[in-house]
């Protein structure tokens, strides 16, 4: 299972930054946590115009018990 993280940034000052986590997953694929990130990226603009998408991860539950 992987959980979607994008990380965003203000277009006006990009040193303030954000992290927004999906709350539709986790998904049961990598391919699948990855496109849900696109469309977040993609709905940000919706939501939050100020800022911009500037990567994303898809953390697996495997790896959040390395954390």
């Amino acid at each position: 299972m992987f959980e979607a993280f994008v990380y965003v940034c203000m277009l006006k000052d990009p040193q303030v930054c954000q992290t927004l986590k999906d709350i539709k997953g986790p998904y049961q694929t990598e391919k699948q946590c990855e496109v849900r990130a696109y469309e977040i990226a993609m709905e940000l603009p919706d939501w939050m115009p100020e800022y911009v998408a500037t990567r994303y991860k898809c953390i697996s539950d495997e790896k959040k018990l390395d954390i």
